[in-house]
């Protein structure tokens, strides 16, 4: 059976539409009449601008058809997450504040993006600027998962994968400092790349607030698409030194030497005390191993040189909460705020019933003072070494995005206090953090890729760690893991 239009990756589109078979304004109307039918019942698309968007579309055709090239995505439609500042569309983060925040210029991403004939028509829901790993706001209301309505789609890019997923666009663009790629993307079956640290600017992201020109600490702009083709064509558009380093410096991403599955080396690290895995996840994770073996990978089961998740998590913990903090309050989420406003007092109280492991660690990156912070980098620093001695002996390391499938949505107030249950038994909320947080620590790229569903027919991604800069190794392995995995699955059917 043919793949539907709108299930079709990029890369496919854009070689149909190269040969004249697909045009821009064709395919634009398939998103828009996909949308009509079905956004009701997920919520994923909350804005958009479609005089200018069709107006694009047929200026595209128009330029193919004289044989005039826009660019590697010359009049491809996408869709963007609502951090990202676009000309003519509000940019609200899922805020009341920034409800009429309509931008004069583009994000740098968006930018990138148009410059190379991107078409960017829509915006998709976020958490409350972009603080949670659900996707809600009091703005836009909820956005559900493509696979069942009752389940969250992740966050903070969750109107992102779920319109991926439910074949609303064929890209995507979200940020990352908390899993907000990489969760979104696991609990949807898409694919997501959080990038190493720094290569594509976050300027015009909210949060920070308007106007900032400061890179932030860990956190990052990345690709969502439907495979990791795109991901990289995605990397190739955007990937660039900061506008304040553009002068003196560029981005050469090393290239993958490798040509199969076999010629890569893998560590899977599936296991670890402080943070154990729905077994439904380790059903899956050990059929994926079984396939890498098969496929001539030399996969090797373990620990990072004996490192613990709650090694990395205890320093990913007090350096996320200044980063957030450092925000002004219009800029930063409310209920980051909640759980760190007792600040260092907090400390004095522990252990407190209900709170979540590293409670101290979030409070200390809440009061920290900037030599403290220095401290916390030092330390982080030197954790980063001691792992990056691993990449001598494999050239990527597999771990779960997070320790379990999609769940039930939960709006209950106090995100702190939130709690997930695994295999019957109730995890604290912060939890979903712990497998996120060595590659955001470490600035490492980690691609969320897809490799199967659950018994109960929810999808599972694998996150994909690379060495610094290897962004390339990851998609790499990505890209060659879909053909043993099935790659990206389109849900069930959607029904409003």
């Amino acid at each position: 059976m043919s793949t539907p239009l709108h299930d079709q990756d990029a890369s496919t589109l854009l070689a149909r539409m190269a040969t004249g078979e697909l045009g821009s304004r064709e395919l634009l109307e398939c998103y828009l009449e996909r949308i009509g039918r079905h956004n009701a019942s997920i919520n994923a698309v909350v804005a958009m601008d479609v005089g200018r968007a069709r107006r694009e579309a047929d200026a595209a055709d128009a330029a193919r058809q004289r044989g005039d090239a826009l660019g590697p995505l010359h009049g491809l439609p996408m869709t963007i997450k609502d951090c990202y500042e676009v000309p003519g569309m509000a940019c609200t983060a899922g805020s009341p504040e920034f409800k009429h925040h309509v931008p004069a210029a583009p994000a740098i991403v968006v930018r990138q993006l148009q410059d190379a004939g991107a078409i960017v028509f829509g915006k998709t829901n976020v958490p409350y600027m972009a603080g949670d790993i659900q996707t809600y706001n009091p703005v836009f209301g909820t956005t559900n998962n493509p696979w069942n309505s009752a389940l969250t789609c992740g966050g903070s890019s969750g109107g992102s994968a779920a319109a991926l997923a439910a074949g609303f666009t064929a890209l995507e663009f979200g940020s990352d400092i908390g899993g907000s790629i990489r969760t979104p993307s696991h609990f949807c079956g898409v694919y997501g790349h959080k990038p190493s640290h720094g290569i594509i600017s976050m300027q015009g992201h909210i949060p920070g607030p308007p106007g900032e020109l400061t890179e932030p600490e860990l956190a990052v702009a990345g690709p969502m698409a439907r495979s990791a083709t795109d991901l990289a064509l995605l990397l190739e558009v955007t990937g660039a030194a900061p506008p304040a380093m553009a002068d003196g410096w560029q981005l050469n991403l090393p290239r993958a030497p490798q040509k199969s599955l076999s010629d890569f080396r893998v560590l899977m690290w599936m296991d670890d005390p402080g943070c154990p895995l729905d077994s439904r996840l380790s059903a899956v994770y050990t059929q994926l191993q079984s396939s890498l073996v098969k496929a001539g990978a030399s996969v090797t089961r373990g620990s990072p040189d004996n490192l613990s998740l709650e090694r990395f998590f205890a320093e990913y913990a007090v350096q996320i909460t200044a980063q957030f903090l450092a925000w002004p309050p219009a800029a930063t989420p409310t209920v980051m705020r909640h759980l760190m406003s007792m600040g260092g007092s907090l400390t004095s109280l522990l252990p407190l019933p209900g709170l979540p492991p590293h409670a101290d660690k979030f409070a200390k990156g809440a009061a920290i003072s900037h030599a403290n912070w220095l401290a916390a980098r030092e330390a982080g620093l030197h954790l980063r070494a001691e792992f990056l001695k691993v990449f001598g002996k494999y050239d990527v390391i597999l771990t779960p995005p997070v320790m379990t499938t999609a769940f039930r949505h939960d709006h209950s107030r106090f995100f702190s206090l939130r709690k997930v249950t695994v295999d019957g038994k109730r995890r604290s909320y912060t939890d979903m953090l712990m497998w996120q947080a060595p590659p955001v620590l470490m600035g490492l790229p980690a691609t969320s890729a897809p490799v199967g569903l659950t018994h109960d027919h929810l999808p599972v991604n694998v996150q994909i760690i690379g060495a610094p800069y290897h962004d390339l190794h990851t998609l790499k392995f990505a890209e060659l893991m879909a053909a043993v995995t099935g790659g990206f699955r389109a849900p069930p059917p959607i029904s409003r």
